[in-house]
């Protein structure tokens, strides 16, 4: 019987899948931690690279110890260390939603083995055995639904600064959310209709993903701000036009009724993106067993 490999050995703990949450969670929350960066310094045309963080009343650097996502704030009591000035609560809350975003997409992507993906459906094995034995395509995954999913929380929070981007540097991000749909297959959204997978598979994906960009330009020239006119169109290029309109419908209603400015609305496209990711493979495939009949035996 041969010797089981370091990955199959972690695959066998039971705390595995706990310990891949909890780093969906840090790295989310790592990443909002980048984002509330950006949106402090973009606006001020500060680099968002090479300074270091600091406090904006007294200008002391903050600790790296005072620099960990949720949990600095809450060691320092919302306060600066050296100048006692408050710390808005903004910036641990932005870190825990981007981290509780980035966990519900790891549970559903890397511990459910991607088995709720339509790339993943029908594969035998299922679960986060996938991951440990060597399948980084999940991943890649991963990293591209997340990435688009913060990307929009970025920009509503600029909305919310009073930043505008430049149409060049939207544009370009939305050429690269397409060629990465093209090129992984797994992160590739529906098809666009029946009988549309016939078509070669990099044509298809890069169809798709394109279509799924102008449903979600289209959903989003009537509302207000980046996080909206843009957003949409992003997670278009990893829903596709049936997840985008779903979305786009959802985040309104939650905007209206919460009366969501720009900003807000941003926010709710980002959540609403999420839980169509995680949740929408296993709702479409039942409803499509209920509306399609089985042959008889």
């Amino acid at each position: 019987m041969p010797t089981p490999s370091f990955l199959e050995r972690i695959a066998a703990w039971p705390w595995a899948e706990g310990v891949t949450v909890l780093f969906g969670f840090a790295w989310g929350a790592m990443l909002g931690s980048f984002i509330n960066v950006v949106v402090h310094r973009l606006p001020r045309g500060e680099s968002v690279v090479t300074a270091r963080s600091r406090c904006p009343r007294c200008g002391s650097a903050i600790r790296p110890q005072d620099n960990v996502p949720v949990l600095g704030w809450l060691w320092l009591r919302g306060r600066c260390r050296d100048c006692a000035a408050p710390i808005a609560a903004s910036y641990p809350l932005v870190e825990a939603a981007c981290g509780g975003l980035v966990m519900l997409l790891a549970a559903a992507e890397l511990v459910g083995g991607g088995r709720w993906l339509p790339a993943f459906a029908a594969e035998p094995l299922q679960g986060i055995d996938r991951l440990l034995r060597g399948d980084w395509t999940l991943l890649v995954v991963l990293f591209v639904h997340s990435a688009a999913v913060l990307t929009v929380m970025a920009w509503s929070l600029l909305d919310g600064a009073g930043h505008r981007l430049p149409p060049a540097w939207v544009g370009a991000t939305l050429v690269v959310a397409v060629t990465a749909v093209a090129a992984v297959p797994q992160a590739a959204p529906p098809e666009i209709w029946p009988g549309s997978a016939t078509w070669p598979p990099a044509a298809g994906r890069l169809a798709t993903a394109v279509v799924g960009v102008l449903a979600g330009w289209l959903a989003g020239r009537a509302g207000r701000g980046q996080g909206v006119r843009w957003g949409l169109p992003l997670v278009g290029s990893v829903l596709g036009w049936q997840g985008v309109t779903v979305v786009a419908v959802a985040a309104a209603v939650a905007g209206g009724l919460t009366r969501s400015g720009a900003a807000g609305r941003g926010f709710w496209i980002a959540g609403a993106t999420t839980l169509w990711l995680a949740f929408s493979g296993p709702l479409t495939r039942g409803i499509m067993s209920l509306l399609v009949a089985e042959p008889a035996p």
